[in-house]
This record gives C-alpha cells, structure tokens and sequence, in this order.
C-alpha cells in the first residue's frame, strides 16, 4: 500500500501550508498536499482549524469542492441549467453546478466563472470553457447546450411570471415570441376547443338571448363552431387531455 496516498489541490500554497502544519506525515509541494490515508480525519480537522476553503482530491470521479450552498441554485421550482467546466469534462472530470437563470444574465455569468474558477483542472490549464450539460423547470422549452447566457436570463424571467402558457407560445413560434406579442395573441387556459367558444358566446351575451328566446344552449353545435373559429381565427396548444392554451392567430 502507498503511505500517500491522497493528493489534495487547495485554492492556495498558503492554505496548503496551514493544514500541512497540523498534520504529521504529509508532503507539501506548492499547493499540493499529500497524506496517508489514515490520516483523513485529522486533515478535515486541520482544515476546520486552519479556516481554508476546502479542497479537491484528485482522482474523485465527481469533484464539487466549493461550498455550493453559497452560489448553488436551491428554488427547485426555478428556471435552471447545469454548467460544466469543459476542462474537467475533457479530463475525466464532472465539475459543474445548477445555475438560477431567473438572476440578471451578469450574474449568471459571474456563477459560470466562479464554478469555473474551483476546476479540478486550474493548476493545470486555462479553465474558461463551458457548456450546459442539463437543464430543468423550463416547461417543455429545449436549452441548447451554447444558449445565449442573456436569452436564458430574459426568458426565464418571462417563464417565472407566465409559465406553461407563455412555453407553450414559444415553441409554437419561437421567432415572434415577445412578451408583447404573446400578452396581445394570448386568450387563456380551457379545457377544450369547444370550452373556449362557449366561454366567448357567453361572454358576447349570445347564450343568455337565446335562453330568452326558449332555445337552450345544447341546441348549438359547439364543437362545429370550434372548428370554424380556429381555422383562420385562433390555434390552440394543447398541455394536456383537458388544458388547452389558446392564442389568436392575427
């Protein structure tokens, strides 16, 4: 068995230094801290002691060392992307972080850098590539693995505020998908078609004269007037077997 067996990569050869200071049978080479393993224990006191970030043991086949309470997105609910350090991922290495993209788009830009400044590859290379390698909460929109950091940033802050039904517009026609455009063709959410003519009619006070006339509104063919209507008029987008969103066409 190799006595040293662990390789630790602190943020700085001072931060190296003060832990190698409290530990017994370690190597120090700059930034590099080498320790046997049975002295894990009394390294991550060392650490909580010396009051340094903690670091990356090379070799681990998923590096996350910073503390990612501090700049991780934690809202599960929010518009998010995992961004990885393409360094790391080109040496062997997952290192990345789910990012907030309802945040201003500089600091989405400012979390990619910090993430990127904590690679397991800095020592070694420049670490200033990334990609977005995941992405949730975005209702059914496609994130691109190079998406535009201030596209990202713009349309989550509109998802936030109207959700599937301003998704649901976009991908029907993401080139004309402002939010003015999708507030002036937007209708509302109905379980159906014929849900929406109904509503219409209603609100126009056809169905109440035709009450008054002695002819109820089963009599008229909803489901024919629906069809009509969203020929030229209206398209629908259907979110599931009883929600429609329903957008004018002009």
């Amino acid at each position: 068995m190799n006595l040293f067996s662990n390789t630790l990569i602190f943020r700085s050869e001072l931060d190296a230094q003060l832990v190698a200071e409290q530990v017994d049978n370690c190597h120090l080479e700059g930034n590099l801290l080498i320790v046997p393993c049975q002295e894990k224990r009394a390294v991550e006191l060392a650490i909580s002691l010396a009051g340094v970030d903690l670091p990356i043991e090379e070799g681990a086949s998923c590096l996350l060392p910073f503390p990612k309470h501090e700049r991780e997105c934690l809202d599960d609910d929010a518009p998010q992307i995992y961004v990885a350090c393409l360094s790391a991922y080109n040496n062997g290495f997952l290192h990345g972080m789910w990012i907030d993209c309802t945040q201003e788009a500089d600091n989405i830009q400012q979390d990619i850098e910090w993430m990127l400044s904590w690679s397991p590859c800095r020592n070694y290379e420049a670490c200033e590539e990334w990609a977005i390698h995941d992405f949730q909460n975005w209702h059914g929109i496609h994130i691109d693995e190079y998406e535009s950091i201030e596209k990202l940033a713009e349309l989550a802050q509109i998802l936030s505020e109207h959700g599937a039904a301003y998704a649901a517009y976009y991908e029907y026609d993401s080139s004309d998908a402002s939010v003015e455009d999708f507030q002036e063709h937007y209708w509302g959410e109905y379980e159906s078609a014929e849900d929406f003519v109904y509503d219409q009619l209603e609100e126009q006070g056809l169905i109440k004269n035709l009450e008054n006339m002695g002819i109820p509104s089963f009599y008229l063919n909803f489901e024919a007037i629906a069809r009509d209507w969203f020929i030229d008029s209206y398209y629908s987008v259907e979110e599931s077997y009883n929600k429609v969103y329903v957008f004018s066409r002009h």
